[in-house]
Protein backbone atom coordinates (compact mmCIF):
# COMPACT_ATOMS: atom_id res chain seq x y z
CA UNK A 1 0.00 0.00 0.00
CA UNK A 2 0.91 3.67 -0.34
CA UNK A 3 1.78 6.30 2.28
CA UNK A 4 0.61 9.90 2.19
CA UNK A 5 2.87 12.72 3.38
CA UNK A 6 1.33 16.20 3.70
CA UNK A 7 3.67 19.14 4.24
CA UNK A 8 2.58 22.24 6.16
CA UNK A 9 5.25 24.92 5.60
CA UNK A 10 4.08 27.19 8.41
CA UNK A 11 5.41 27.94 11.87
CA UNK A 12 5.10 30.68 14.45
CA UNK A 13 8.87 31.17 14.61
CA UNK A 14 11.77 29.68 12.69
CA UNK A 15 14.05 27.61 14.94
CA UNK A 16 17.66 28.74 14.82
CA UNK A 17 18.89 25.41 13.36
CA UNK A 18 16.03 24.68 10.96
CA UNK A 19 16.63 24.40 7.21
CA UNK A 20 13.30 22.74 6.39
CA UNK A 21 10.91 24.58 4.08
CA UNK A 22 8.79 26.63 6.46
CA UNK A 23 7.53 30.18 6.43
CA UNK A 24 7.00 32.03 9.73
CA UNK A 25 4.48 34.84 9.69
CA UNK A 26 2.31 33.35 6.93
CA UNK A 27 -0.33 31.57 8.99
CA UNK A 28 -2.96 33.78 7.37
CA UNK A 29 -2.48 31.72 4.20
CA UNK A 30 -3.62 28.56 5.97
CA UNK A 31 -7.08 28.38 4.42
CA UNK A 32 -5.80 29.04 0.91
CA UNK A 33 -3.10 26.43 1.38
CA UNK A 34 -5.56 23.81 2.64
CA UNK A 35 -7.77 24.39 -0.41
CA UNK A 36 -4.71 23.78 -2.62
CA UNK A 37 -3.94 20.55 -0.77
CA UNK A 38 -7.49 19.33 -1.31
CA UNK A 39 -7.27 20.11 -5.02
CA UNK A 40 -3.95 18.29 -5.30
CA UNK A 41 -5.41 15.15 -3.72
CA UNK A 42 -7.74 14.71 -6.69
CA UNK A 43 -4.81 13.63 -8.87
CA UNK A 44 -4.35 10.55 -6.68
CA UNK A 45 -7.97 9.80 -5.77
CA UNK A 46 -8.66 6.18 -4.87
CA UNK A 47 -5.10 5.19 -3.96
CA UNK A 48 -4.87 2.44 -1.34
CA UNK A 49 -3.27 4.02 1.73
CA UNK A 50 -2.08 2.57 5.03
CA UNK A 51 -0.11 5.52 6.50
CA UNK A 52 -0.78 9.26 6.59
CA UNK A 53 1.75 11.73 7.97
CA UNK A 54 1.18 15.45 8.51
CA UNK A 55 4.58 17.15 8.84
CA UNK A 56 6.20 20.52 8.56
CA UNK A 57 6.96 23.16 9.53
CA UNK A 58 4.40 22.92 12.29
CA UNK A 59 0.99 21.50 11.34
CA UNK A 60 -0.40 22.41 14.77
CA UNK A 61 0.41 26.07 14.16
CA UNK A 62 -2.73 26.07 12.02
CA UNK A 63 -6.23 26.07 13.48
CA UNK A 64 -7.48 22.54 14.35
CA UNK A 65 -10.46 23.15 12.06
CA UNK A 66 -8.11 23.43 9.05
CA UNK A 67 -6.30 20.21 9.94
CA UNK A 68 -9.69 18.55 10.38
CA UNK A 69 -10.69 19.74 6.90
CA UNK A 70 -7.57 18.17 5.40
CA UNK A 71 -8.00 14.87 7.24
CA UNK A 72 -11.66 14.64 6.27
CA UNK A 73 -10.75 15.04 2.63
CA UNK A 74 -7.98 12.44 2.96
CA UNK A 75 -10.59 9.99 4.24
CA UNK A 76 -12.91 10.67 1.30
CA UNK A 77 -10.23 10.86 -1.41
CA UNK A 78 -8.25 7.73 -0.59
CA UNK A 79 -9.06 4.17 0.36
CA UNK A 80 -7.70 4.00 3.91
CA UNK A 81 -6.70 0.67 5.42
CA UNK A 82 -8.61 -0.34 8.54
CA UNK A 83 -5.47 -0.07 10.67
CA UNK A 84 -4.15 3.07 8.92
CA UNK A 85 -1.44 4.86 10.92
CA UNK A 86 -2.26 8.60 10.97
CA UNK A 87 0.49 10.77 12.44
CA UNK A 88 0.58 14.51 13.11
CA UNK A 89 3.75 16.39 14.02
CA UNK A 90 3.19 18.85 16.87
CA UNK A 91 5.15 21.55 18.65
CA UNK A 92 4.49 21.62 22.42
CA UNK A 93 4.11 25.39 22.15
CA UNK A 94 1.29 25.25 19.58
CA UNK A 95 -1.18 22.72 20.95
CA UNK A 96 -3.59 22.02 23.80
CA UNK A 97 -6.35 19.59 24.78
CA UNK A 98 -8.72 21.04 22.19
CA UNK A 99 -6.13 20.52 19.44
CA UNK A 100 -5.62 16.84 20.19
CA UNK A 101 -9.29 16.12 20.88
CA UNK A 102 -10.08 17.52 17.44
CA UNK A 103 -7.31 15.50 15.81
CA UNK A 104 -8.35 12.31 17.57
CA UNK A 105 -11.93 12.76 16.35
CA UNK A 106 -10.53 12.90 12.79
CA UNK A 107 -8.75 9.56 13.15
CA UNK A 108 -5.29 10.68 14.26
CA UNK A 109 -3.79 7.81 16.27
CA UNK A 110 -0.14 8.88 16.52
CA UNK A 111 1.57 12.16 17.46
CA UNK A 112 5.22 13.05 16.84
CA UNK A 113 6.09 15.72 19.40
CA UNK A 114 9.07 17.98 18.69
CA UNK A 115 10.64 18.11 22.15
CA UNK A 116 14.38 18.33 21.27
CA UNK A 117 15.46 18.88 24.89
CA UNK A 118 14.17 19.05 28.47
CA UNK A 119 16.62 21.85 29.27
CA UNK A 120 15.07 25.31 28.99
CA UNK A 121 18.55 26.74 28.37
CA UNK A 122 19.10 24.39 25.43
CA UNK A 123 15.59 25.04 24.08
CA UNK A 124 16.25 28.79 24.15
CA UNK A 125 19.58 28.32 22.36
CA UNK A 126 17.82 26.28 19.65
CA UNK A 127 15.16 28.96 19.22
CA UNK A 128 12.29 26.70 20.28
CA UNK A 129 9.09 28.45 21.37
CA UNK A 130 8.23 25.94 24.10
CA UNK A 131 9.53 25.08 27.56
CA UNK A 132 9.97 21.84 29.46
CA UNK A 133 6.67 22.51 31.22
CA UNK A 134 4.90 22.74 27.84
CA UNK A 135 6.14 19.24 26.95
CA UNK A 136 4.55 17.67 30.00
CA UNK A 137 1.29 19.50 29.35
CA UNK A 138 1.28 18.44 25.69
CA UNK A 139 1.81 14.76 26.55
CA UNK A 140 -1.02 14.96 29.09
CA UNK A 141 -3.27 16.51 26.44
CA UNK A 142 -2.41 13.78 23.91
CA UNK A 143 -3.19 11.01 26.39
CA UNK A 144 -6.39 12.81 27.50
CA UNK A 145 -7.55 12.79 23.87
CA UNK A 146 -7.16 9.02 23.77
CA UNK A 147 -4.19 8.97 21.37
CA UNK A 148 -2.07 6.06 22.55
CA UNK A 149 0.96 6.23 20.25
CA UNK A 150 3.38 9.07 21.06
CA UNK A 151 6.81 9.72 19.56
CA UNK A 152 9.21 12.27 21.03
CA UNK A 153 12.00 13.95 19.04
CA UNK A 154 15.23 14.57 20.94
CA UNK A 155 18.43 16.27 19.83
CA UNK A 156 22.00 15.68 20.97
CA UNK A 157 25.33 17.42 20.37
CA UNK A 158 23.74 20.78 21.13
CA UNK A 159 26.36 23.47 21.93
CA UNK A 160 26.82 23.56 25.69
CA UNK A 161 25.02 20.27 26.21
CA UNK A 162 26.82 17.99 28.67
CA UNK A 163 26.56 14.26 29.21
CA UNK A 164 24.63 15.07 32.36
CA UNK A 165 22.08 17.32 30.64
CA UNK A 166 21.59 14.78 27.83
CA UNK A 167 21.11 12.03 30.43
CA UNK A 168 18.54 14.23 32.19
CA UNK A 169 16.64 14.83 28.93
CA UNK A 170 16.61 11.09 28.22
CA UNK A 171 15.46 10.33 31.76
CA UNK A 172 12.61 12.82 31.58
CA UNK A 173 11.64 11.59 28.12
CA UNK A 174 11.31 7.93 29.13
CA UNK A 175 9.49 8.94 32.33
CA UNK A 176 6.64 10.04 30.04
CA UNK A 177 6.49 6.48 28.62
CA UNK A 178 6.41 7.39 24.92
CA UNK A 179 6.05 4.50 22.53
CA UNK A 180 8.74 5.88 20.24
CA UNK A 181 11.79 8.17 20.29
CA UNK A 182 13.67 9.79 17.41
CA UNK A 183 17.13 11.04 18.40
CA UNK A 184 19.18 13.20 16.06
CA UNK A 185 22.55 14.89 16.20
CA UNK A 186 22.39 18.63 15.63
CA UNK A 187 23.75 19.47 12.19
CA UNK A 188 24.18 23.11 11.26
CA UNK A 189 23.11 23.88 7.72
CA UNK A 190 24.18 26.93 5.76
CA UNK A 191 21.68 29.74 5.90
CA UNK A 192 20.41 28.99 9.40
CA UNK A 193 20.90 31.37 12.34
CA UNK A 194 22.99 28.86 14.28
CA UNK A 195 25.22 28.21 11.28
CA UNK A 196 25.94 31.92 11.00
CA UNK A 197 26.60 32.17 14.75
CA UNK A 198 29.03 29.27 14.50
CA UNK A 199 30.79 30.95 11.56
CA UNK A 200 31.20 34.09 13.68
CA UNK A 201 32.70 32.02 16.50
CA UNK A 202 29.80 32.72 18.86
CA UNK A 203 29.15 29.03 19.54
CA UNK A 204 30.95 25.77 18.95
CA UNK A 205 29.64 22.30 18.21
CA UNK A 206 31.01 19.24 20.01
CA UNK A 207 33.73 17.49 18.05
CA UNK A 208 33.24 14.14 16.33
CA UNK A 209 34.42 12.10 19.32
CA UNK A 210 32.03 13.92 21.66
CA UNK A 211 29.19 13.45 19.18
CA UNK A 212 29.79 9.69 19.02
CA UNK A 213 30.06 9.56 22.81
CA UNK A 214 26.65 11.23 23.18
CA UNK A 215 25.12 8.84 20.65
CA UNK A 216 26.56 5.82 22.47
CA UNK A 217 25.19 7.16 25.75
CA UNK A 218 21.65 7.48 24.43
CA UNK A 219 21.70 4.10 22.66
CA UNK A 220 22.74 2.36 25.87
CA UNK A 221 20.30 4.36 28.00
CA UNK A 222 17.32 3.63 25.76
CA UNK A 223 18.25 -0.04 25.46
CA UNK A 224 18.28 -0.31 29.26
CA UNK A 225 14.82 1.27 29.35
CA UNK A 226 13.21 -1.10 26.87
CA UNK A 227 13.58 0.83 23.61
CA UNK A 228 14.86 -1.16 20.64
CA UNK A 229 16.93 0.65 18.03
CA UNK A 230 15.35 -0.35 14.72
CA UNK A 231 16.91 2.43 12.63
CA UNK A 232 20.01 4.56 13.18
CA UNK A 233 18.05 7.40 14.80
CA UNK A 234 14.82 5.68 15.83
CA UNK A 235 13.86 3.65 18.88
CA UNK A 236 10.59 1.93 19.82
CA UNK A 237 9.12 -0.15 22.60
CA UNK A 238 6.41 -2.73 22.20
CA UNK A 239 7.00 -2.92 18.46
CA UNK A 240 5.65 0.61 17.91
CA UNK A 241 7.93 1.50 15.01
CA UNK A 242 6.99 4.36 12.69
CA UNK A 243 5.23 2.53 9.88
CA UNK A 244 5.22 5.62 7.69
CA UNK A 245 8.93 6.40 8.00
CA UNK A 246 9.72 2.73 7.40
CA UNK A 247 8.34 3.21 3.90
CA UNK A 248 11.23 5.56 3.13
CA UNK A 249 13.83 2.98 4.13
CA UNK A 250 12.16 0.08 2.32
CA UNK A 251 11.44 1.95 -0.92
CA UNK A 252 7.68 1.56 -0.48
CA UNK A 253 5.55 4.06 -2.42
CA UNK A 254 4.43 7.34 -0.88
CA UNK A 255 2.68 10.42 -2.23
CA UNK A 256 3.84 13.86 -1.09
CA UNK A 257 1.26 16.64 -1.00
CA UNK A 258 1.99 20.32 -0.41
CA UNK A 259 4.80 22.76 -1.10
CA UNK A 260 8.25 21.10 -1.14
CA UNK A 261 6.75 17.64 -0.62
CA UNK A 262 8.63 14.70 -2.15
CA UNK A 263 7.06 11.56 -3.60
CA UNK A 264 8.14 8.09 -4.63
CA UNK A 265 5.26 6.74 -6.69
CA UNK A 266 5.05 4.35 -9.62
CA UNK A 267 8.86 4.04 -9.53
CA UNK A 268 9.37 7.79 -9.97
CA UNK A 269 10.78 10.35 -7.55
CA UNK A 270 9.49 13.89 -7.83
CA UNK A 271 8.92 16.99 -5.75
CA UNK A 272 6.61 19.96 -5.58
CA UNK A 273 7.85 23.58 -5.75
CA UNK A 274 9.00 25.04 -2.44
CA UNK A 275 7.69 28.51 -3.24
CA UNK A 276 4.05 28.90 -2.21
CA UNK A 277 2.99 30.89 -5.27
CA UNK A 278 4.64 28.37 -7.60
CA UNK A 279 2.89 25.55 -5.73
CA UNK A 280 -0.50 27.27 -5.98
CA UNK A 281 0.04 27.81 -9.72
CA UNK A 282 0.97 24.16 -10.29
CA UNK A 283 -2.11 22.92 -8.44
CA UNK A 284 -4.40 25.50 -10.02
CA UNK A 285 -3.29 24.44 -13.50
CA UNK A 286 -3.72 20.76 -12.54
CA UNK A 287 -0.09 20.05 -13.42
CA UNK A 288 1.56 17.02 -11.88
CA UNK A 289 5.18 17.51 -10.78
CA UNK A 290 7.75 16.15 -13.18
CA UNK A 291 9.11 12.84 -12.03
CA UNK A 292 12.44 11.15 -12.54
CA UNK A 293 12.18 7.47 -13.39
CA UNK A 294 14.43 5.41 -11.15
CA UNK A 295 16.90 3.29 -13.12
CA UNK A 296 17.65 -0.24 -12.03
CA UNK A 297 21.18 0.81 -11.05
CA UNK A 298 19.85 3.61 -8.83
CA UNK A 299 17.16 1.34 -7.38
CA UNK A 300 19.77 -1.24 -6.36
CA UNK A 301 21.92 1.44 -4.72
CA UNK A 302 18.89 2.79 -2.85
CA UNK A 303 18.02 -0.73 -1.71
CA UNK A 304 21.44 -0.94 -0.07
CA UNK A 305 21.97 2.45 1.55
CA UNK A 306 18.37 2.93 2.64
CA UNK A 307 18.00 -0.65 3.87
CA UNK A 308 21.21 -0.53 5.88
CA UNK A 309 19.72 2.29 7.96
CA UNK A 310 17.51 -0.37 9.54
CA UNK A 311 19.99 -1.50 12.13
CA UNK A 312 18.33 -4.76 13.17
CA UNK A 313 16.99 -5.90 9.79
CA UNK A 314 19.64 -4.58 7.42
CA UNK A 315 19.37 -5.79 3.83
CA UNK A 316 18.41 -9.26 2.63
CA UNK A 317 20.10 -11.16 -0.19
CA UNK A 318 16.91 -13.08 -0.96
CA UNK A 319 14.85 -9.88 -1.07
CA UNK A 320 17.43 -8.26 -3.38
CA UNK A 321 17.14 -11.26 -5.73
CA UNK A 322 13.33 -11.10 -5.63
CA UNK A 323 13.32 -7.38 -6.45
CA UNK A 324 15.94 -7.30 -9.18
CA UNK A 325 16.36 -10.86 -10.44
CA UNK A 326 20.09 -10.54 -9.76
CA UNK A 327 22.33 -11.68 -6.96
CA UNK A 328 23.37 -9.02 -4.44
CA UNK A 329 26.87 -10.46 -4.50
CA UNK A 330 27.01 -10.18 -8.27
CA UNK A 331 26.40 -6.44 -8.01
CA UNK A 332 27.92 -5.44 -4.66
CA UNK A 333 29.91 -8.48 -3.54
CA UNK A 334 33.34 -6.84 -3.57
CA UNK A 335 32.07 -3.75 -1.76
CA UNK A 336 30.41 -5.88 0.92
CA UNK A 337 33.57 -7.97 1.39
CA UNK A 338 35.74 -4.87 1.75
CA UNK A 339 33.40 -3.23 4.26
CA UNK A 340 33.17 -6.46 6.24
CA UNK A 341 36.99 -6.64 6.35
CA UNK A 342 36.96 -3.10 7.78
CA UNK A 343 34.41 -4.28 10.36
CA UNK A 344 31.86 -1.78 9.12
CA UNK A 345 29.38 -4.44 7.97
CA UNK A 346 28.31 -7.75 9.46
CA UNK A 347 27.47 -10.52 6.99
CA UNK A 348 25.40 -13.24 8.62
CA UNK A 349 24.21 -15.18 5.61
CA UNK A 350 21.03 -13.79 4.12
CA UNK A 351 21.28 -10.49 5.97
CA UNK A 352 23.91 -7.75 5.93
CA UNK A 353 23.89 -5.13 8.68
CA UNK A 354 25.90 -2.17 9.88
CA UNK A 355 28.18 -2.88 12.82
CA UNK A 356 28.36 -0.38 15.68
CA UNK A 357 31.53 0.92 14.08
CA UNK A 358 29.73 1.12 10.75
CA UNK A 359 26.92 3.16 12.29
CA UNK A 360 29.49 5.71 13.49
CA UNK A 361 30.60 6.30 9.88
CA UNK A 362 27.34 5.32 8.20
CA UNK A 363 27.35 8.11 5.60
CA UNK A 364 30.75 6.96 4.35
CA UNK A 365 29.46 3.38 4.18
CA UNK A 366 26.37 4.42 2.21
CA UNK A 367 28.49 6.32 -0.30
CA UNK A 368 30.26 3.06 -1.19
CA UNK A 369 27.05 1.83 -2.84
CA UNK A 370 26.36 4.93 -4.93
Amino acid sequence: MTGIYIHFPFCKQKCRYCDFVSYPGKLSEGECYVDALISEMEAYRGALVDTVYLGGGTPTALAPSLLSKVLSRVASSFSLAENCEITVEANPGTCDKNTFSCLASCGVNRVSLGVQSFSDFELSLLGRIHTKKDVYEAVDAIRFAGIKNISLDLMFSIPGQTRESLYDSLYQAVSLLPEHLSCYSLILCEGTAMYEANERGELALPDEDEDRDRYALLVEFLKNHGYDRYEISNFARGGKISRHNTKYWTRAPYIGLGAAAHSFYENCRYENPSDLLAYYKQVGNKILPKGEKITEKDAMAEFMFLGLRQTEIGVSRSEFLRCFGKSLDEIFGRTVQRLCALKLLDDSGDRIRLTDRGIDVSNAVFCEFI
